[in-house]
């Protein structure tokens, strides 16, 4: 993640209780030879599992499977999940076979439900109203609020979450998907984790990431990644100009580290997210973006608004406005370059430009 998730995130109710009703049932199958309602909780979200068909349904698929495979599958299948709870712990030491013990009957009918829960059984009124009332549009906007996370994607820092209208209710308003930082496909028992979901840009999610594995390599070894609550890219990166008096300057996004864990991060990050190739296909126009940013007069003043735009931002600002990041990186970095041979460029090409736009407007 560019930038971490703030302190006091909002926890999505409905996947806390989903998660644990999960749990609930993993332990209960155990030692259980009947598929009957003891298998899920006392109270709202065991009722609603136990009265929907749908999810009861893929419950009972998992539990016939679990029961045909071999006699320790139930409990070791149990304890994978309750001892794998703590996010945080799991990105520092992750575990990529983790279900490889089951076989493909039990790995599906696992994924049918992981999946369910997540995208069907959310909504049910009876769960939305046992977590009170909170539906993931409501958790989304509270997660998007200003006091929150803000509406630019924490991953990328490149593009909003939503578009807002005006006008509109809560109910009512676009958002964005909710990713699993943990691929459904590969780790369903965290599908309905709360804090294995989080909310990211359509690039980031449906372009870039899709359905990569956090924790494995272009090369299939084990790798390690930012954990999205406590860790971040952004201390770890700078532009790097070469080349300014070319035609075509160079611009680069660079690891200012050399921790060798820290770089590994930055690394699994950028392959994900393909943060390099985004942020170096914007800023590849140098001349333009100081133009649309700045339209300097002089060398002076192109000097004076640079160092205005390398200036630290405000954290609200970071919540607010996509690219303000990255365009504040390149601008620092412009401070180091030595600029008067790209002021006579760029002064040359507002010259031409101008006396095109004088030639158009003149009927020539």
């Amino acid at each position: 993640m560019l930038f971490r998730l703030v302190d006091g995130t909002p926890c999505f109710e409905v996947f806390r209780l989903l998660n644990l009703e999960l749990l609930h049932f993993l332990e209960a199958a155990v030692n259980k030879n009947d598929f009957d309602r003891q298998l899920f909780t006392e109270g709202a979200i065991g009722d609603a599992c136990w009265a929907n068909e749908n999810t009861l349904d893929k419950f009972q698929k998992l539990f016939e499977n679990l029961g045909d495979a071999d006699d320790d599958t139930k409990e070791k299948l149990f304890l994978t999940m309750q001892n794998n709870q703590d996010l945080e712990v799991f990105f520092g030491n992750p575990q990529r076979e983790l279900l490889d013990f089951l076989n493909a009957d039990c790995r599906n009918s696992l994924k049918e439900l992981s999946l369910h829960l997540y995208s069907a059984t959310k909504d049910l009124v009876p769960v939305v109203a046992a977590a009170g009332g909170i539906n993931i549009n409501s958790h989304f906007s509270e997660y998007r609020s200003l006091t929150n996370n803000g509406n630019v994607c924490k991953a990328c820092g490149m593009e909003k979450l939503a578009v807002i209208r005006g006008g509109i209710p809560e109910q009512r308003q676009w958002r964005s998907d909710y990713d699993h930082q943990l691929c459904k496909s590969k780790y369903p028992i965290f599908s309905v984790h709360p804090y294995n979901l989080i909310p990211l840009c359509s690039v980031c999610n449906q372009y870039a990431k899709k359905a990569k594995d956090l924790f494995k390599s272009r090369d299939g070894n084990t790798r390690v990644a930012f954990y999205p609550y406590s860790e971040e890219a952004r201390g770890l990166v700078d532009i790097e100009i070469s080349n300014l008096s070319d035609p075509e300057p160079a611009t680069r996004v660079i690891w200012s580290t050399q921790n060798a864990v820290a770089l590994e991060k930055l690394e699994t990050w950028d392959e994900v997210y393909e943060i390099r190739s985004r942020v170096e296909a914007e800023l590849c126009s140098i001349e333009n973006i100081i133009i649309d940013e700045i339209d300097p007069i002089d060398e002076a003043h192109l000097i004076s608004r640079i160092q205005d735009e390398a200036r630290p931002i405000a954290e609200e600002t970071f919540k607010r406005k996509e690219w303000v990041f990255w365009y504040q990186k390149l601008f620092a970095a412009l401070e180091l370059v030595e600029l008067a041979p790209f002021a006579a460029k760029l002064g040359f090409m507002q010259e031409q430009g101008a006396d095109g736009g004088e030639f158009i407007l003149s009927g020539g």
